[in-house]
């Protein structure tokens, strides 16, 4: 009988609906504005230096804030996500990252913009692992690397459309801007989350708050499904575990390990790179504008990988598609010295690299959803997302120092690529140890 079967699985095996894919496509939007809140600060470092008369080594210090919070909010707030819901989680993150781009670009001095960073951060981790988790729980088996993919390209669009959007404005106005805008964009997302987003069906059935039934009924309806009649019988023995410390139990503890050591590692190449990029260009004697649109050239070139990612990922093994893009863009980051003669070399690299570097971000949440049960995707998820953003921090950090201490740009290149070439050879024991 179709009343039977439980409303999870219908969403699981039957084609998605329209309702799904606006879904899939606002966590899209949420990783865009993420990735557009996270490079604001490198979109108004070469502004805020001149203003301010910041040193490299402070500018390091001062660049990677946001990822300390980002840390934090991927751990508590992806926790939160698994026990108390994917929604709320991400109404939450929002109100958060308006409130800290806002006070950000009102900032006084160096002080109050870090302090706002760290804030922002806290947002950003937790609508990461929620979106993440959002996306997958509503889609299909067959869509769902595709659309968790294409989530995680959300991130490299934002860049690219920042910087688009960012490049004429900061001909006319000062860095405030790149995060009055960022403050803007979030408010706009808080009413999309309410009206179109809905408590995931997993977590519900999981969970079973008070009047889950008549929730999940009418959640069914409006996506177009049919809607169950009763809730699906819980065994004890098939219900999946909760809580991160599930993470390191039995077989699960070592995928958790590996994605752990690749995440951070790339993460940390990763945040070099476009963390440092603006004012590296501008050293080099091209304007703010100017060194904004590299940037969005590097990040043009994300868009493509992340999508080829996504697709590709739906043929070819996702571990070799990782592995190839680590070690290209490890490849790419290191060559990067050698093309800066000129603004048209810079963005011809720089759109090479881009395509690796952001297909493998992108790769990593695929990995994600195909490693961790739902009931500890969030979990999972930002254990990693909040681990490896202590590779995060040291990628804009260590630069800082190292250029402070007088060594020359390809030689920081070279260090700073290593990150994403050891993620590469990590991550081919991903497959390895899974098949044991």
């Amino acid at each position: 009988m179709t009343t039977q079967v439980g409303a999870l699985e219908r969403i699981q095996q039957e084609p998605m609906k329209i309702g799904q894919w606006y879904v899939v496509a606002i966590c899209i939007g949420i990783l865009a504005l993420d990735g557009y809140d996270v490079l604001a600060i490198a979109f108004a470092a070469p502004g805020m230096t001149a203003e301010w008369g910041l040193s490299k080594a402070v500018l390091g210090i001062i660049l990677p804030m946001e990822l300390v919070g980002m840390a934090l909010g991927s751990i508590i707030m992806g926790s939160f996500a698994d026990t108390r819901g994917r929604r709320p989680t991400m109404l939450i993150g929002l109100i958060i990252l308006t409130i800290g781009m806002a006070v950000a670009g009102l900032a006084p001095n160096v002080w109050v913009l870090g302090a706002s960073r760290v804030f922002t951060g806290i947002g950003i981790g937790g609508l990461l692992a929620a979106a993440t988790a959002t996306s997958s729980d509503y889609c299909n088996n067959k869509n769902r690397a595709l659309a968790v993919t294409l989530v995680a390209g959300g991130f490299a669009f934002g860049v690219y459309m920042g910087a688009t959007f960012l490049a004429p404005l900061l001909k006319q106005y000062d860095w405030r801007v790149t995060f009055y805008l960022g403050a803007a964009m979030s408010l706009l997302f808080i009413p999309l989350v309410y009206a179109l987003v809905p408590e995931t069906v997993s977590f519900l059935e999981r969970k079973r708050p008070e009047g889950a039934l008549e929730r999940i009924q009418k959640i069914m309806k409006r996506l177009g499904h049919s809607a169950p009649e009763t809730l699906t019988p819980q065994q004890e023995e098939n219900v999946e575990p909760v809580g991160a410390k599930n993470l390191f139990k039995g077989g699960l503890a070592v995928t958790t390990g590996i994605l752990l050591f690749a995440y951070f590692g790339n993460i940390g190449t990763y945040y070099y790179f476009v963390k440092w990029l603006p004012t590296i260009v501008s050293d080099l004697g091209h304007t703010a504008s100017q060194a904004t649109e590299v940037l969005g050239i590097i990040s043009l070139g994300g868009v493509v990988g992340s999508i080829g990612m996504g697709i590709i990922a739906r043929f070819v093994s996702i571990r070799v598609l990782m592995v190839t893009c680590l070690i290209l863009a490890a490849i790419g980051v290191a060559t990067f010295p050698y093309f800066t003669d000129t603004l048209a070399n810079m963005k011809q690299i720089g759109f090479f690299t881009g395509t690796f570097i952001f297909a493998a971000i992108s790769g990593f949440f695929g990995l994600f959803a195909s490693s961790f049960p739902s009931s500890l995707l969030g979990s999972g998820s930002g254990l990693v997302l909040g681990i490896g953003r202590g590779g995060a921090v040291l990628g804009p950090m260590i630069p800082g120092f190292l250029f402070a201490a007088g060594l020359p740009l390809n030689n920081v290149a070279l260090m700073m690529a290593s990150g994403s070439f050891l993620a590469g050879i990590t991550v081919m024991f991903l497959h390895r140890k899974r098949a044991e």
